[in-house]
């Protein structure tokens, strides 16, 4: 009977593990998609950063290194990224989430984006200088900063719709 409860939580944690690693891959095609639309030609939002914060922050779950690893790899050889930027990026993303502000994240969110912006430029900041250390130049900036400020915008406005539609569902709850 132990084995079977053994077997049992494996392939739960593995279908978990599958789900997220679908849901986190669909997420970075989606943010590939978007540079479809003439507003985000030059550079698309990150939205797995803020998916990742979410995932962490608010909805307690901790993607696994091994998940995040593999989206990052795979999205590298998709859109031709130097083979291994994204992976390091999303790693970085999750640790420091983990370690600089779980403890001192404000119970009431007032401060949750100041601690994502923070957290979202220190990784980007320590990616980009990976960058020009590989290529050995400096690349156009204004497609970072519109990535970067695109990113910082979209932030509130999720923020903001997951709390509009966690407030209607305790409304229709109760």
């Amino acid at each position: 009977m132990i084995r079977n409860d053994k077997n049992f939580y494996l392939l739960y944690k593995f279908s978990i593990n599958t789900s997220l690693f679908v849901f986190l891959f669909c997420i970075l095609n989606f943010q590939i998609s978007l540079s479809f639309f003439s507003m985000f030609e030059t550079s698309t939002p990150s939205l797995i950063s803020i998916v990742i914060y979410f995932c962490i922050v608010r909805f307690n779950i901790n993607p696994p290194s091994i998940i995040l690893l593999l989206t990052g790899f795979l999205h590298d050889i998709m859109i031709g990224n130097n083979f291994g930027i994204t992976s390091i990026f999303l790693l970085l993303l999750k640790y420091f989430t983990n370690n600089l502000i779980l403890e001192r994240v404000n119970k009431d969110n007032q401060e949750e984006w100041i601690y994502f912006t923070i957290i979202f430029i220190l990784s980007f900041s320590i990616v980009f200088l990976i960058n020009l250390i590989i290529s050995f130049s400096l690349p156009e900036l204004s497609p970072i900063f519109f990535h970067v400020g695109i990113t910082l915008i979209l932030y509130p406005l999720i923020n903001i719709s997951i709390n509009f539609f966690s407030f209607v569902s305790r409304l229709i709850k109760s």
